[in-house]
């Protein structure tokens, strides 16, 4: 099993794991909650959520946010 973890720590790379966790640690209490719920609501759409990111400042594809929502949000 050593020689996994071994191989595990040398395919990891640095830096943020995604977008979301430096959007989330930007986001004051309200947005935060905001974007967070709106997430997890599938009747709102990835391009509703970029559009308003982008209002707020960041860019961020439909593309990306479904990626994130499929892999994080609606696990």
């Amino acid at each position: 099993m050593d020689v996994f973890r071994q191989v595990q720590e040398e395919l990891r790379r640095p830096g943020v794991a995604g977008w979301w966790v430096e959007v989330l640690e930007e986001l004051d209490d309200d947005r935060r909650t905001a974007l967070e719920t709106a997430a997890a609501d599938r009747t709102i759409t990835h391009r509703t959520i970029s559009v308003v990111l982008e209002r707020w400042g960041y860019q961020v594809t439909p593309a990306r946010v479904a990626h994130w929502r499929r892999t994080y949000v609606y696990r």
